[in-house]
């Protein structure tokens, strides 16, 4: 599974070419592969603000065909296990989320441009990679 972060979003809705170009080939694979590309609900937090802009963030989940899973009870304590693990605050929340969600999924691939935050959250899950986009 491939799970988009915010950057990674972003790059698919509106983003410079390099990036948008790292984030479809990534897609790409996956969906050689047969793996499924999502994203969790608090990321939408960190790209939707209700103007304009939210067409390309929408238009871009629904062309790439991206999941966007719950944080539920779980997630949120998963989340919450990393940070704390990891001496980090509410900050790092969303991309806790994120490790949290591939975590208790048995893996995936996070495409981020933070690579450190996401990596060292990833470093305590298992079966999680990052794709540093650059």
């Amino acid at each position: 599974m491939l799970l988009l972060d915010s950057e990674a979003i972003s790059a698919i809705a509106n983003g410079p070419d390099h990036r948008r170009n790292r984030v479809r080939a990534l897609v790409a694979e996956m969906r050689a592969r047969e793996l499924p590309i999502a994203t969790v609900a608090a990321v939408l937090a960190e790209v939707v603000r209700g103007g304009p802009a939210d067409a390309g963030v929408f238009s871009g989940l629904r062309r790439h065909r991206v999941e966007v899973h719950p944080v539920d009870t779980r997630a949120g304590v998963r989340a919450g296990q990393l940070l704390g693990s990891i001496g980090a605050g509410s900050e790092m929340a969303v991309d806790a989320f994120l490790v949290a969600d591939a975590d208790l999924r048995g893996g995936a691939v996070v495409a981020t441009c933070d690579p450190h935050d996401i990596g060292r959250l990833a470093s305590l899950a298992t079966h999680v990679k990052v794709a540093d986009l650059g």
